[in-house]
């Protein structure tokens, strides 16, 4: 597979186990070597998710699984072994005090091809509310968590560290959105949750996400890596997904967003 470039607004590694995507939307402007099955386009900062903003441009039918609130060492590594065993890599936005907790499973994370982002240091849903220093104090300090937990992995680990960050509950306000935007940070809702938070039974997270990815056509997903009961639901509804047609993503800045952040003025993001 190749990698292709596009001038749009946001960057995603996408693996494609079955039929290849849809490639009518863009033309690839560049192409480089990537491994077997991936192939990567690359977008600009910016706010996604249909939840919230404009639907992720993603190829119809594809799927970026995104999983919050960890790491937990309860659930993490299965989680891992269920996305291994069907070639799928994810992104994991962490919540930073857990990170600081749990740095080796941060690492493990990276290790196994997933990206991490930033969830919060302490998971505030009225995040929004805040003064806004505090607000600043908040996401600094989340990604210094995650920084910490990469900082001796290896260079190909550590840029799995991504510039994105997912507000909490999706308590989403304006200030803290354009300030993490000024730096180069994409702002990540979704376009659909499995509902697992919810204390819904497996089979119940599993007709709900299929149907939540029926109706979207694919995009942006939400799952809770802390919640037994999708842990229960996530081999049989991925399985079911896919033959239903659909793809798995991974959504991704790319090197150049990554730069792009290193190099903001009053970075938040400083690990290379």
């Amino acid at each position: 597979m190749r990698l292709f470039l596009i001038a749009a607004t946001a960057v995603f590694a996408v693996w494609l186990p079955r039929a290849p995507a849809e490639s009518s939307e863009a033309t690839p402007v560049a192409t480089v070597s990537v491994p077997p099955g991936q192939v990567a386009l690359a977008l600009r900062p910016g706010r996604y998710g249909a939840i919230q903003h404009v639907r992720t441009p993603l190829p119809t039918k594809a799927i970026a699984l995104t999983f919050d609130d960890g790491p937990s060492p309860l659930y993490n590594n299965r989680v891992l072994d269920i996305l291994d065993e069907r070639g799928i890599k994810a992104t994991f936005f962490f919540v930073g005090q857990y990170a600081r907790m749990h740095p080796e499973q941060v690492r493990e994370v990276a290790r196994r091809g997933h990206n991490v982002a930033s969830h919060s240091w302490s998971h505030p849903t009225r995040l929004r509310y805040w003064s806004h220093d505090a607000q600043v104090r908040e996401v600094r300090r989340s990604y210094g968590a995650l920084e910490d937990a990469l900082s001796d992995a290896p260079a190909a680990d550590r840029a799995r560290l991504e510039p994105m960050f997912r507000f909490p509950g999706l308590g989403e306000g304006p200030f803290m959105a354009d300030w993490l935007n000024r730096r180069g940070i994409i702002v990540v809702s979704a376009e659909a949750g499995t509902g697992d938070w919810r204390g819904y039974s497996a089979g119940t997270i599993s007709r709900t996400t299929v149907s939540a990815m029926e109706r979207n056509r694919g995009g942006v997903l939400i799952l809770h890596e802390t919640r037994p009961q999708m842990i229960q639901a996530l081999p049989g509804l991925l399985d079911e997904l896919a033959a239903r047609g659909f793809t798995f993503v991974q959504i991704t800045a790319g090197p150049e967003g990554r730069e792009q952040a290193l190099a903001a003025e009053d970075a938040v993001l400083t690990l290379r």
